[in-house]
């Protein structure tokens, strides 16, 4: 066996010292997820490094690559197995990332020159959309939202219409989210010639186990996004439709934006949609649980929690006006301190210039009930509220860790990998 070089031997250090660190946290950002053992083998096999196309017009593969039967079957069996979670009969896996699919949508969608709208970034759409589009020749404008609901406001929506541009397309990119949208208001506002995409990067595990709108059920006529958020699967992306001629747009476009859509991805998505078959509506319906829980003992001891009208949400997200107590990076320093990772950043219709976003979806894959989400407000109050080292309650957010830890073969695993190549043991 050929040795590895001490170069490569030295980055391998560097990332199982990273592992070690990460592990031992608990993970609240909204777009992770965790990723199964069975998900993560695949990248150990010849799917990490081979190409693997279906054939043209249906046909088993592409005689370019040939060999690989498999593959393409399995990319196959999967597009059905997530076409009958999201309640789609075409499912699309070329993106590679959830922009990536954003990319194939918008050009996809509306040709240069026509008018698209999405959310502005204050009140919650993605950065790249506006940027991707108005690079594409699109009339970019944004879709007017109700500050108050954190949703969007179709009254204005149709005011702005009467007197302007109507839309070709809609995009609703909404990276920031707490409530669902009024989708057959949005379809009678626009009418029936607009096009409505829904990017469901941070809500495809919750759609796919029914704990969530189903986009495609209730007017739009495409969704894509990411699937590792509340999709507890690989870092890729998917496009989806029940209408043959934008699916027919979807491949073509994708085929052009993306040129190899890594099979071994493909294969851990298989892997992670299995699961969800299994795991799906009971993990889905928990998730809103847990964030509704948290959300109310946050506010309940003191913070300031956005939608709180609203049940402070209807999904993974929570959002934390956390500037009454101190600045968000601050906050985000101190808890990660503790061992706890939150993102700091600008969240829609608060005063500075950025809060908390939390998300419950990982911590709730791993199996944390309702027990782990009170103890985890206790933690969260106890670093920011009251002031307590976060160092000295480390140990605490280290406990709520190892109860919901996944069984030990995965470490195993990778301890014999590191050994095979000379790092560490292999027991």
């Amino acid at each position: 066996m050929k040795q590895t070089p001490p170069a490569a031997l030295a980055v391998l250090w560097q990332a199982a010292a990273h592992h070690e660190v990460d592990r031992h946290r608990l993970h609240l950002v909204p777009s992770e997820n965790g990723l199964s053992l069975g998900a993560r083998v695949p990248h150990l096999m010849e799917a990490a490094v081979r190409y693997a196309f279906p054939g043209p017009e249906g046909g088993g593969e592409n005689w370019a690559w040939p060999g690989q039967q498999d593959l393409v079957g399995i990319e196959r069996a999967v597009a059905g197995r997530l076409g009958e979670q999201l309640g789609a009969e075409f499912v699309n896996l070329k993106p590679t990332s959830g922009v990536s699919a954003l990319t194939v949508a918008l050009s996809a969608l509306a040709g240069p020159g026509a008018t698209a709208f999405n959310l502005a970034e204050r009140d919650g759409g993605h950065g790249s959309t506006r940027f991707i589009g108005t690079r594409l020749g699109l009339r970019m404008k944004d879709l007017p939202v109700d500050p108050a609901t954190c949703t969007l406001d179709l009254d204005a929506l149709a005011r702005r219409l009467g007197t302007g541009p109507r839309p070709e397309l809609v995009y609703l990119d909404a990276f920031m989210c707490l409530f669902p949208m009024d989708l057959p208001g949005l379809r009678e506002v626009v009418g029936p010639e607009a096009v409505i995409h829904y990017d469901a990067s941070h809500t495809l595990g919750l759609i796919a186990g029914g704990a969530w709108q189903n986009p495609l059920a209730e007017g739009a006529d495409s969704l894509g996004g990411s699937t590792h958020k509340t999709y507890p699967g690989p870092h890729k992306g998917l496009l989806a439709t029940n209408d043959p001629g934008i699916a027919a747009r979807l491949d073509e476009h994708a085929s052009h934006f993306v040129s190899h859509h890594h099979p071994a991805d493909v294969v851990a998505l298989a892997v992670a949609a299995a699961e969800m078959d299994e795991r799906g509506p009971a993990y889905a319906a928990a998730t809103i649980i847990n964030a509704r829980r948290l959300g109310a003992g946050l506010a309940e001891r003191g913070f300031t929690v956005c939608g709180e009208k609203g049940g402070f949400t209807d999904c993974h997200q929570l959002w934390i006006d956390i500037a009454p107590l101190m600045d968000a990076e601050e906050a985000s320093r101190r808890l990660l301190t503790a061992g706890i990772v939150v993102n700091a950043i600008p969240l829609p219709h608060i005063t500075a210039d950025a809060g908390l976003r939390l998300g419950v979806q990982e911590i709730t894959w791993a199996g944390m009930g309702t027990a782990g989400i009170d103890e985890l407000a206790e933690i969260v109050t106890a670093v920011l509220r009251d002031g307590q080292d976060p160092a000295a309650v480390a140990e605490r957010a280290q406990a709520l860790v190892e109860a919901h830890r996944p069984d030990s073969a995965d470490e195993h695993v990778l301890r014999v990998a590191l050994a095979a190549i000379g790092i560490g043991g292999g027991a």
